[in-house]
């Protein structure tokens, strides 16, 4: 499997996730698997959405959300068409509006725990593995963002040794199936060590 990764700073705008989708077209690698970080500072702005929310101040927390999804929808506007566009913005919404959901919860219990950091950071990455996968498949590649919160918990002490590897053995066979069906997985940076374990 040939490995491509984008940091932080190489797709913080459209260029730069035009860019990168460019740089995968033109690979021309066989499996390729694509690595995306969170989009410029979404990472930080996500993180501290939710020590808002954690310190009461949900309406806050919230516009800092708001905000982080406007940023990803009209980057993906301007990279997709009529027709891709539809189906991503779906896609984000349903990301955010589980983000937003999260933000109730640290709001509700009043504290942010590392874990829950971890989880919430996750968003950013987990929305440019859409945007990304989407971009390719605008340039008629076919490519699916592959990676769910639960992957992020697969290190809790709450887990069974069972369940962590069945989560880990399942994502590491999707990524597997994806390639060579002719699919290019794009998943969250953080989850390479998981994606290339053996």
């Amino acid at each position: 499997m040939n490995i491509l990764e984008f940091e932080s700073s190489a797709i913080q705008d459209e260029a730069g996730v035009s860019a990168a989708v460019e740089s995968v077209v033109n690979s021309r690698q066989d499996e390729p698997l694509v690595l995306v970080a969170g989009m410029g500072k979404t990472e930080q702005r996500l993180l501290e959405a939710g020590e808002k929310s954690a310190a009461q101040d949900l309406v806050l927390a919230s516009t800092i959300a708001e905000g982080a999804r406007t940023f990803y929808m009209q980057v993906a506007r301007q990279l997709t068409s009529e027709a891709v566009w539809s189906e991503t913005q779906n896609l984000l919404s349903g990301l955010f509006e589980e983000f937003s959901n999260l933000l109730h919860g640290v709001y509700l219990i009043g504290e942010l725990s590392p874990q829950g950091s971890r989880i919430l950071q996750s968003y950013a990455e987990r929305a440019s593995c859409v945007v990304v996968a989407q971009a390719l498949k605008e340039k008629d590649v076919q490519a699916q963002p592959v990676g769910g919160r639960q992957l992020y918990c697969t290190n809790s002490a709450h887990l069974s040794e069972s369940l962590q590897e069945k989560t880990l053995t399942d994502f590491q066979q999707e990524i597997s199936l994806l390639s060579k069906g002719g699919t290019i997985p794009v998943i969250p940076f953080s989850l390479r060590s998981m994606a290339t374990e053996e």
